[in-house]
């Protein structure tokens, strides 16, 4: 069920020189000022499934976040439940890899002055070591972690980058592999683009634009774009 029935259409211009709007461009129409990135499945491969091996060990009931069934336990078998959620994330950092087409992206936004964030539900150990694996130039900031309360995907951690960065949610693109994502981006008004992987075709109702590369997104921001919202006045 929607709230709303009636839409509105948001356009982004492209960055690109003469780049016009699509033909049926329809204000308001903006630029996308900066991007947020998912990590886990997002700036790197997809993994074993590491997040279903803690659902396991913890006993998160089916439907529930693993997170947030943590946080409401005890303290005692909290600490040792984010105990274990640490330590199966330390593991799975170890095979750490880079998405195709991430470095190319990343040259695009920089040559362009487009700011970088990265946006997780990972630990900030986590986000470091996925920082010492890449060229040491490439700067990300702000790094969002789960130490950000509340995390994704509530609005209220897009909507802190994007008051750091000085900029309106609505100019921000939010990209990742998960519903928490684009949930995320949705509430706080901000693009989202779903990474397809073989697993979360599903999802794709939720984004605004889906790309099977990161280096897909390339053209979205040189040619623009336009996504449908629901109209909150009708």
């Amino acid at each position: 069920m929607t709230l709303h029935s009636a839409t509105r259409r948001l356009c982004y211009a492209g960055l690109a020189a003469g780049a016009g709007m699509p033909p049926t461009a329809a204000s308001p129409v903006r630029r996308i000022r900066g991007v947020v990135f998912d990590m886990d499945g997002t700036l790197t491969l997809p993994q074993s499934n590491f997040i279903g091996r803690m659902r396991r060990e913890l006993a998160v009931p089916d439907g529930t976040d693993v997170l947030a069934h943590a946080a409401s336990l005890e303290a005692k078998a909290r600490l040792a439940a984010e105990q274990l959620i640490k330590q199966i994330e330390d593991e799975a950092m170890l095979t750490m890899e880079m998405q195709p087409g991430l470095e190319t992206l990343v040259e695009f936004l920089e040559a362009h002055q487009l700011p970088k964030a990265i946006l997780t539900r990972n630990n900030r150990d986590t986000v470091q070591h996925f920082l010492a694996l890449r060229e040491p130039h490439h700067r990300f900031d702000p790094l969002v972690t789960r130490d950000f309360l509340p995390p994704k995907p509530a609005p209220d951690p897009l909507l802190h980058i994007a008051r750091t960065w000085g900029i309106a949610p609505e100019e921000l693109l939010m990209v990742g592999d998960h519903l928490d994502d684009l949930a995320c981006a949705r509430a706080a008004g901000a693009a989202s683009v779903l990474l397809r992987n073989p697993k979360n075709a599903h999802f794709e109702p939720n984004a605004d634009r889906s790309v099977h590369r990161l280096d897909d997104i390339i053209p979205l921001l040189q040619n623009g774009f336009c996504v449908e919202r629901a109209d909150p006045s009708s």
